[in-house]
């Protein structure tokens, strides 16, 4: 029946180069059936009857391939990927190659592993399929040379996540975090990844605003087969799960993303210059005052299970005229509640500050959904690939503590941030010269970011009476904070390839162009309660929150609004980027390919704001850079390689680094300020490596790397400041230099009844050095700001073979100490200390492999988060003689989920 009847799928390529093959022909012997490759060099032939079969591949200039023993099964379709081989010279009579299927699929996935002309790690959708990973970042913790900070963001050979640039499908991806240059990768479904490749170094094809990492990420256009994939789920944390909690009254609005709208101020709330210019006793003063909600209560709850939730859609339609229509859906919810417990020390240089202890609370709500939709004919491939995001993060900070004065005090903060991401993207490509096999691709992109920070509250109590100021009001004593943001992205680019036969080889020319349009608009409101000039309302200081702002309080003699928004808390910006390159690549030599080119970008970056007098502040800012680069790599074997790389690459301030805005970040206890004097830095790449993939999914690598850095930017605490500020700043210069090496290996090799057993670990050894005074440290250098010296993974994997196998994941991580915050004069560098990160995964599945159960036990170790600063700088921790400035508790997670597939 036709029910029964499924297809042979599959992806060839080049064998030496790893490049797709376009317009291949691929037939069934012994009948009519057959196919060509499409632009991705992928084919389908559907409608066949299970049984075994041989495939024979024909490719002009190449040798013919036939595979035998190819068993098509019912229900889900086989995968074939093949390499071929060039002719070796223009024979009278076809040249046919035998390979069996097993060794033909395992000879494709060497060539693309090797093709990727940069120094590069990266995950395939076969692999990712045997792993017990459910998102893109929880992928990239089995990447060499990479690691995920806050399950999130991905750091690359030790350095901070601003020396990173995220690509998705070819198009640059905005920032998630406003606040920093970062994506989060963990909105991404893993189901829906083709591939994933962290490119450590430059070529002229890529971005050149990155000196760590180019992460490029790929999504799905045409499944395999129909496939609808749903899954649920629960999680438990051993410190916040049927605990009692506090939080606002609100707090149930987070379940669904949203909040309530009496967080905002009303809509004709007035101006500051309005609300200032009314007489300061005034009925319009007080009226206004009313007009905010009283909402200032928290409650107290308890803490239960985090649900969460993910379907994934799939489908290819082919239809009669060879015309290929793909469809990919998901939509994923997930909802947790932790608490966070923290102690602190606020130290300025020796002396100590304020000592207290945070319980955070935190209610975090995350909603995505992806929608892509390809369409091929003939020649040429249409796609529209879309990316929402809704992220809601309401946190309630219980603290207590002793002042300077060894006054006791109780302070809360009620902060709410809700951040969405739309990014849609339009794409084509195209075979340009049938004769030559010339091909062009384009994409035309759009992405909108929005924050929003409303009624970010926060209040003070000594021995029972409420902290509430006189005469001018202050954010840290009954403030009301609020802050919208919103960024748009527009993006073009184009590439062009043309084959050429320079050397005597098929090698390609490449010439394209990427241009960026970001346009960002923010402001914020700072208001807060006073006493009225004439107080006589002292008993209502003893009320507790929910009262104390009640509207029978805020009349003459009690409770009045003030605001003192200056002109650096809003800022306008935009910056306009166009990039052109080209670049050479191919065989100079039998083994030799040399991937050679150039870059050209002209970035200008503008923002207009004001002081905190008015004054007008104005940055603009144009640079134009050529960004050469050079890679070769050296075949010693099929399955070995030598490869060496050099390049510049560029490290562009944010619209945030340089916006004067300070915001007080009250969980850290520090204020954060932009630097409208940043500046761009530059980055030189050395890099020499070896890799050999010895067999299916394992491989043997080692690199060595050399970076220097002009003018780097850094997160720096600024001297002469009331309070801690930490901003941003160029150090002069910087070197860095490290090794790092991977190992995926079966362990078969010890017995072949460990076949199913695979280990894999990586590690990086980072040395850096900045060039300071002797008086801000005592060896005249430091280390690189958010850089670790050293990064390892390790992982024990065992997947059963066979319908409703049994599979275990262990996996380990631990990076280096590195720099939260450069010191001064004063305050010495502020360190986060390394943490032990060990997880567990079980997974089993049921229902003839359709179904999945999955149990993951995350930070087994639960070791402490620790900020502290080397007060004897021996360079080593001491929990007795430095100063912790943080110390942190998460708590372990449990989480069970079950998935059910439908093919």
């Amino acid at each position: 029946m036709y029910a029964q009847q499924s297809a042979l799928v599959g992806k060839v390529v080049d064998k030496a180069s790893g490049e797709t093959l376009i317009g291949l022909s691929v037939g069934i012997e012994g009948s009519q059936k057959g196919a060509a490759t499409d632009l991705n060099g992928s084919y389908v032939i559907a409608n066949l009857t299970p049984g075994k079969y041989s495939v024979t591949f024909r490719y002009l200039g190449y040798q013919t391939l036939t595979v035998d023993d190819i068993v098509i099964k019912p229900g889900a379709p086989t995968n074939l990927n093949v390499s071929m081989e060039e002719a070796k010279q223009q024979a009278l009579q076809e040249v046919v190659v035998k390979a069996s299927f097993r060794s033909a699929s395992v000879g494709a996935l060497y060539a693309q592993q090797k093709n990727n002309i940069s120094i590069s790690s990266g995950i395939a959708a076969d692999v990712i399929k045997q792993s017990p990973d459910k998102n893109t970042s929880e992928v990239m913790k089995r990447i060499s040379g990479a690691s995920v900070q806050d399950n999130k963001f991905i750091v690359v050979r030790g350095l901070s996540d601003r020396y990173n640039t995220a690509m998705l499908n070819n198009s640059v991806l905005p920032n998630t975090e406003v606040d920093r240059k970062a994506f989060s990768f963990d909105i991404i479904p893993s189901h829906l990844i083709d591939a994933i490749t962290v490119n450590k170094t430059a070529s002229a094809d890529l971005p050149g605003d990155f000196s760590g990492g180019a992460v490029q990420v790929n999504t799905k256009d045409f499944p395999e087969a129909k496939m609808l994939n749903l899954s649920i789920g629960t999680s438990f944390n051993s410190q916040s799960t049927f605990k009692d909690f506090l939080g606002p009254m609100s707090v149930n609005k987070t379940l669904l993303g949203s909040y309530n709208s009496n967080r905002d101020l009303p809509a004709n709330f007035p101006s500051k210059a309005a609300y200032l210019a009314l007489p300061a006793q005034s009925n319009q003063r007080f009226a206004i005052s009313k007009s905010l909600a009283n909402n200032w209560g928290y409650q107290q709850r308890t803490a239960g299970l985090g649900p969460n939730f993910q379907a994934n859609f799939g489908n290819s339609k082919i239809f009669e005229n060879d015309h290929k229509l793909g469809t990919v859906l998901s939509l994923s919810y997930r909802y947790d509640e932790r608490l966070k417990d923290v102690d602190q020390i606020a130290y300025a240089g020796q002396n100590v500050g304020d000592r207290f202890n945070d319980q955070i609370y935190s209610y975090n709500t995350n909603i995505g959904g992806l929608a892509n939709f390809a369409y091929a004919f003939g020649n040429n491939k249409l796609s529209f690939k879309n990316i929402y995001n809704r992220v809601l993060e309401s946190k309630f900070t219980n603290r207590n503590g002793i002042d300077e004065s060894n006054e006791a005090f109780n302070r809360t903060a009620d902060y709410l941030l809700q951040r969405t991401l739309v990014s849609t993207q339009i794409g084509g490509e195209h075979l340009i010269a049938e004769r030559h096999k010339s091909t062009a691709d384009w994409t035309l992109s759009y992405a909108n970011s929005n924050r929003k920070e409303p009624g970010f509250k926060r209040m003070e109590y000594s021995q029972g009476v409420a902290s509430v100021p006189s005469g001018s009001s202050d954010p840290r004593l009954a403030g009301n904070f609020s802050s919208a943001l919103s960024e748009n992205v527009y993006g073009a680019g184009t590439n062009l390839t043309f084959p050429t036969q320079f050397f005597g080889k098929s090698n390609k020319l490449k010439f394209g162009y990427l241009g960026q349009y970001k346009q960002r608009d923010f402001n914020a409101r700072v208001i807060g309660f006073i006493r009225d000039q004439q107080f006589n309302n002292a008993s209502a200081l003893s009320l507790s929150q929910n009262l104390i702002f009640a509207p029978e309080n805020i009349r003459p003699g009690g409770f009045v609004l003030d605001e003192i928004t200056n002109g650096s808390d809003a800022y306008e910006a935009n910056a306009l980027s166009n990039a052109a390159y080209a670049m050479f690549d191919g065989f100079v030599a039998e083994k030799l390919r040399i991937g050679a080119g150039a870059r050209v970008e002209h970035y200008q970056q503008r923002l207009t704001s004001a002081d905190n007098a008015y004054a007008p502040i104005k940055v603009d800012t144009s640079y134009l850079n050529l960004l050469p680069s050079i890679n070769a790599i050296y075949n010693l074997t099929d399955k070995s390689s030598l490869r060496a790389s050099a390049s510049r690459t560029l490290g562009r301030p944010e619209f945030r680094e340089i916006a004067p805005f300070a915001f007080y970040d009250f969980n850290k206890n520090v204020s954060v300020q932009g630097n409208p004097k940043l500046q761009q830095s530059s980055t030189y790449n050395f890099d020499i490596g070896f890799a050999n993939y010895p067999a299916t999914g394992e491989v043997f690598a080692v690199s060595a790397f050399f970076k220097s850095f002009d003018s780097p930017i850094e997160q720096a605490l600024q001297l002469g400041t009331s309070g801690r500020t930490l901003g941003y700043t160029n150090a002069k210069s910087a070197t860095l230099f490290g090794i790092e090496a991977e190992v995926r290996k079966s362990l078969k090799f010890i017995d072949e009844k460990l076949s199913n057993f695979m280990f894999s670990a990586n590690g990086s050894f980072i040395h850096s050095e900045v060039l300071v005074s002797k008086l801000v440290n005592k060896n005249g250098y430091r280390p690189l700001q958010g850089q670790s010296p050293y990064l390892i993974n390790a992982g024990l994997q065992y997947l059963q073979s066979g319908k409703n196998g049994f599979g275990l994941s262990l996996l380990y991580n631990r990076i280096g100490k590195r720099i939260w915050a450069v010191g001064n004069v004063q305050d010495a560098d502020i360190y986060e200390h390394p943490r032990n990160v060990l997880d567990l995964q079980l997974s089993k599945k049921i229902a003839k492999s359709k179904a999945e159960l999955k149990i993951n036990y995350s930070d087994i170790l639960n070791n402490k988060g620790i900020f502290y600063q080397d007060a004897n700088q021996n360079g080593r921790y001491d929990a007795k003689l430095d100063h912790i400035n943080i110390a942190e508790r998460y708590g372990s997670s449990v989480s069970i989920s079950l998935s059910y597939s439908i093919r």
